[in-house]
């Protein structure tokens, strides 16, 4: 079972989740209306951002969403 947090800005001004600090590039499922949706975060204009990987909509990175890594499974399929 992948463990999910909620999301939070630490004492470097960086997101993360559960402690473990997320950088660009950071894989990350965020849960939307009951969903968990993938994604990936990236610095964008100034700020952080998550975006799907489907197709590319931005969401605002702010306190309290809910994040999980993606299965392992789930990444392996993606990539290929």
């Amino acid at each position: 079972m992948t463990q999910d947090g909620m999301l939070k800005r630490n004492g470097c001004g960086r997101w993360e989740f559960n402690d473990i600090e997320l950088t660009s590039g950071s894989a990350v499922e965020i849960q939307i209306d009951d969903h968990w949706i993938c994604g990936v975060i990236e610095h964008w204009h100034d700020s952080y951002y998550w975006f799907s990987r489907r197709n590319g909509i931005p969401v605002v990175l702010h306190s309290g969403i809910r994040a999980r890594f993606p299965l392992k499974t789930e990444r392996r399929m993606r990539n290929e």
